[in-house]
């Protein structure tokens, strides 16, 4: 089982309450953009029908956390209907997007420098206080503040160690102006931080305010509509920011597709992704199928106005995930889940 640590976890792991686009304000781009497409329209009984992708000149971002200087690249790729409505209680198929280019013999799989190469996929991380409602954060409080245990938020820092990239959605930049970069432990000898990803369809993140993660110098990897795709070329912002357009079957539909997103990580060699919030990309994650295991922080303390996760077990054993133990950490209860057949990584991970 996984050991354990010791920090404190920020109250809104990742929180959009706000279901409005932000305003983009235009200026001068030092942007470079890449293209995805996908054309929707197939049903969700398609998805399993996925080809494998081929290869294609792309600009990568390097191990020492700066992206290469060049020409646009774009890849094409067909959505099989992830963003689809799921029928209440359906089961929903697994989908791995990294097993079909595991490497053989001892070669290892490139990385973002020092993370373990045998662990691979996607590991869901996330927070809540103990209500029934699974409460990520309180609206009686006027600020966002951590509320899991010291242990609890060392675990998460592991976690992060552990990952070629941190995925969160906008919201959980604009609440908490995260780094997502990994500081309460140390990284191993050669490593860098993790890549960030952050999916803002609009772009709302590079509207005003300057964000850590925008501004830091290390990589970040932004997935947006291609409804902003004009909005991305004419904003201003670190040369370490990598804007990827994904443009969707429907005019006018923001929604990203997870497993496009993870072909487009896997490709750049990042082969184990922590997704980190918050609730709604928890969820588009789990009901997308691609999940492979999910720690769940569950803090003993209960929110005043709880904003609900609107994720429960359910949730998760229809995404194919079974809980295979639970622990104390620094008096918060700590959830392992897997999916089911598989086990968890070896050792004491994360």
């Amino acid at each position: 089982m996984p050991g354990r640590g010791e920090g404190r976890e920020m109250m809104i792991v990742g929180n959009n309450t706000s279901r409005e686009p932000s305003l983009i304000s235009p200026g001068p781009s030092r942007y470079r953009t890449h293209l995805i497409h996908m054309v929707g329209g197939a049903t969700i009984f398609a998805i399993a029908l996925l080809p494998r992708w081929s290869s294609v000149a792309f600009s990568p971002v390097s191990s020492q956390g700066h992206t290469h200087d060049a020409m646009i690249h774009r890849r094409r790729f067909r959505s099989r209907g992830d963003c689809n409505a799921r029928p209440p209680n359906a089961n929903i198929p697994h989908v791995n997007i990294f097993s079909h280019s595991r490497p053989s013999g001892d070669q290892e799989t490139t990385n973002s420098g020092g993370e373990d190469p045998t662990v691979e996929g996607v590991t869901l991380k996330m927070a809540f206080d103990s209500s029934p409602e699974w409460g990520v954060a309180d609206l009686s409080e006027t600020k966002s503040e951590r509320f899991t245990s010291p242990e609890s938020l060392d675990m998460v820092h592991r976690l992060r160690r552990e990952s070629s990239a941190v995925l969160v959605g906008r919201g959980t930049v604009e609440k908490d102006d995260c780094s997502l970069t990994v500081r309460r432990v140390k990284l191993n000898e050669g490593q860098s931080q993790p890549i960030r990803v952050v999916l803002d369809p609009t772009l709302s993140i590079l509207g005003g305010r300057k964000f850590t993660l925008l501004k830091d110098g290390l990589s970040t990897i932004i997935y947006h509509s291609s409804e902003h795709n004009e909005d991305g070329r004419h904003l201003a912002t670190s040369p370490d920011v990598d804007l990827v357009e994904m443009t969707t079957g429907a005019s006018g539909s923001n929604c990203l597709s997870p497993r496009e997103v993870l072909r487009d990580l896997e490709s750049r060699g990042l082969r184990h992704i922590m997704v980190e919030g918050g609730p709604a990309t928890a969820r588009a994650f789990l009901e997308a199928g691609v999940v492979d295991r999910a720690i769940l922080v569950r803090a003993p303390v209960q929110f005043q106005i709880p904003v609900p996760a609107e994720m429960n077990e359910e949730t998760l054993g229809r995404a194919g995930l079974e809980m295979i133990g639970s622990g104390d950490m620094g008096g918060d209860t700590i959830e392992y889940w897997v999916r089911k057949g598989s086990t968890w990584p070896a050792g004491e991970w994360p």
